[in-house]
């Protein structure tokens, strides 16, 4: 049994003392193919400084063949985090070593982390021209390109691999990663048949929901809901479903359906605000109101995203004409200066008759909602009842301008301009 051999073992058996003494030993006297071996292993398993050790002392063996252990000794360096000899060992191998085209990619793929993707791409062109039949220079440049959205160019890429029958380059599925490109430019219609042609390969979680959501883009709610539906049966803990297979299920008017999937959405995640905001709106549109209120008191308890809650809160007791409460909400709020936040308090105040309190705050919510059509109607009605004609007719010119077919309106501003 050779050293490398006992290393193992003595590894193994969780023996780390024993697997350096051997460590030592086979670095002395195993033959270097033996050593090439351990050190894929140990690499393989995490072992860095180990195999470090091994490839630099190979390299002392065979100095012929150092470009050959230079190409993991980067890869060691770029593990550790250590950029600077990962470049030093790469920029050690010349354009004549058959070693150079993976030289040039770990190059790329160290420039594209640092966030300089011309050089990077610059790197994998001089690859391309060494090696232009190579896939995985073609599947470089794609994933390049499609990581800094370059649409077009990613696209035409992939392609090329789809041409040579490919289906699959370093896990990614080619006819998935197209289809995701085409959605992500918004050309949906185009992604489809791609998406679909990835769920008939493999159906799983994640393409499914890719799948999904161009659907539910294009308003093909039926078909995104049965695609939701078997993510939801294949992982209950898929967490992003719930919510697009409850909003799908609402815009088909199925109420009662989607707050069944919106409860099981909490009970595999209490704590996800966006599903107690959305199982408050739905329990509304049952006409439960006591149901709707609890699901925002709950969602307050998450501690996430509360003036949000606060706000939606404040809403809901406008609508059921309580006041003091919708008040209260907007008191609670940390930031109670938001735009909607001060026109729901000038929408209370003014049915509480509290109308100096009211004007405060509608003029207070003017300066940020000069572009919300209801807000100018709202407005410029309310201070045509206070008096303040010139201005009314100021707020209304602007609502009619966002909204020139509302004849009622333009009848009362008519009669201003009258007077």
């Amino acid at each position: 049994m050779t050293h490398s051999e006992k290393m193992l073992l003595a590894l193994e058996q969780e023996d780390l003392a024993q697997a350096q003494i051997e460590l030592n030993e086979a670095l002395r006297k195993d033959q270097s193919e033996i050593l090439m071996e351990l050190g894929e292993v140990l690499f393989s398993m995490g072992f860095l400084e180990e195999t470090k050790s091994i490839y630099e002392t190979l390299i002392k063996r065979l100095p012929e063949n150092e470009a050959d252990f230079l190409l993991p000794l980067a890869e060691i360096a770029i593990e550790n985090d250590d950029i600077e000899a990962a470049f030093a060992y790469l920029e050690k191998i010349q354009p004549n070593s058959e070693n150079y085209p993976s030289a040039l990619l770990i190059t790329a793929d160290i420039y594209q982390v640092l966030g300089i993707p011309e050089v990077s791409e610059a790197k994998l062109k001089e690859a391309e021209k060494i090696l232009p039949e190579e896939p995985l220079i073609t599947f470089a440049l794609a994933e390049l390109y499609f990581s800094n959205q370059q649409w077009s160019k990613a696209h035409e890429q992939y392609q090329k691999l789809l041409a040579l029958k490919m289906e699959e380059v370093a896990g990614v599925a080619l006819v998935e990663r197209i289809g995701n490109l085409l959605s992500m430019q918004g050309d949906f219609e185009a992604s489809i048949p791609y998406l679909e042609a990835a769920v008939e390969k493999k159906e799983t979680p994640d393409n499914l929901f890719q799948l999904a959501f161009v659907q539910l883009q294009l308003k093909e709610n039926e078909k995104a809901i049965e695609a939701l539906d078997k993510i939801r049966q294949l992982d209950p803990q898929y967490q992003a479903v719930y919510l697009y297979l409850a909003e799908a299920l609402q815009a088909e008017e199925r109420l009662e359906e989607a707050q069944a999937v919106i409860e099981e959405g909490l009970k595999e995640n209490p704590y996800q605000v966006d599903f107690y905001h959305f199982a408050s709106e739905n329990s509304y549109r049952l006409h439960d109101s006591k149901k709707a209120e609890q699901y925002l008191i709950d969602a307050l308890q998450t501690g996430e995203k509360e003036d949000e809650t606060l706000l939606i809160l404040s809403n809901l007791y406008l609508s059921e004409e309580l006041y003091e409460e919708a008040i209260e909400a907007v008191e609670a709020m940390e930031n109670t200066d938001q735009p909607y936040a001060l026109w729901n308090l000038a929408q209370a105040y003014y049915q509480l008759e509290e109308f100096e309190q009211a004007a405060k705050f509608y003029a207070e919510a003017s300066f940020s909602l000069q572009d919300e059509a209801d807000f100018l109607k709202e407005y410029g009605l309310f201070l045509r009842e206070e008096g303040r004609l010139r201005e009314a007719s100021e707020y209304l010119v602007n609502y009619l301008n966002l909204e020139p077919g509302d004849l009622e309106v333009l009848s009362i501003l008519e009669d201003l301009q009258e007077r």
